[in-house]
């Protein structure tokens, strides 16, 4: 079901539907290999804290690459609402990170997200700022934020809060 949204997107693969499948997959395998490359790499479990402004409750799960002075993700969300009904997402960023023990980072990022209950298929682009915490050698805490551009229902920014797991 969401691979026939995948190739609404690009057009020009509709009757290609396996072949886009194959270059979905082998993209996943690429950013595992580029993983274990990295400087640091990360299994990375966060939650969205409770907000004012939405009645969002996002979860994801994911892997963060520190790698010298820069850094990227790819996240798996799953995000609930009331109103808005319950979506999954795939989300992935790249940005500048100022290493240390607690290192800070600045980044951007795109959302890919389809809606379950109102079957629809959006785009989100986002900046984001964000913390991570050494507490022991291979666990760290987490904290970013992130401040969405494109939205349909004026979702202006989430906080999320973490634990990594180093590989």
């Amino acid at each position: 079901m969401i691979l026939k949204l995948f190739t609404t997107v690009f057009p020009y693969v509709v009757h290609h539907r396996p072949v886009t499948t194959l270059m979905f997959i082998l993209f996943l395998f690429t950013a595992a290999a580029n993983t274990l490359a990295a400087d640091k790499s990360y299994l990375r479990l966060e939650q969205s804290k409770d907000s004012d402004l939405n009645d969002y409750k996002t979860t994801s799960i994911g892997a963060l690459i520190f790698e010298s002075n820069s850094q990227s993700h790819i996240d798996l969300l799953h995000l609930e609402s009331d109103s808005m009904g319950n979506s999954l997402a795939l989300d992935f960023g790249t940005g500048y990170v100022f290493p240390g023990d607690i290192s800070i980072f600045l980044g951007v990022g795109l959302s890919l997200d389809y809606n379950f209950d109102t079957d629809d298929f959006n785009d989100k682009y986002y900046s984001e700022a964000g913390a991570v915490i050494d507490v022991a050698r291979n666990i760290s805490i987490t904290a970013r934020i992130q401040h969405f551009y494109h939205q349909p229902d004026e979702l202006e920014e989430v906080v999320m809060l973490g634990l990594l797991f180093r590989h």
